[in-house]
């Protein structure tokens, strides 16, 4: 038997994410990106805790060569939200 379960959805915590400055260059980003690969993605976006900040360019670089091939560059997306997500708690945003 699988179970269906809805992913986590918070629009506040993607504006934050968004305002961020962008994981790989440091500049504002533009997006909260949902990660892709490593069991996340599919058919369906993963939850919106895991996302990581980047500018609209970098996004599109993330899409036109993979997730895989972005990661060999610029290292693990989960290692990217854990910073994230680390960086929230530590200005107090509130869930």
């Amino acid at each position: 038997m699988t179970l269906k379960t809805t992913a986590y959805r918070n629009k506040k915590y993607l504006e934050y994410v968004s305002e961020l400055p962008s994981c790989i260059s440091g500049i504002p980003a533009d997006d909260a990106h949902h990660i892709k690969g490593n069991g996340f993605g599919g058919t369906t976006k993963p939850s919106d805790l895991m996302v990581i900040p980047l500018t609209r360019m970098e996004h599109a670089e993330f899409h036109n060569m993979g997730w895989q091939t972005w990661e060999e560059k610029y290292g693990s997306q989960l290692k990217f939200v854990l910073f994230t997500f680390d960086r929230a708690i530590r200005d107090g945003f509130s869930f």
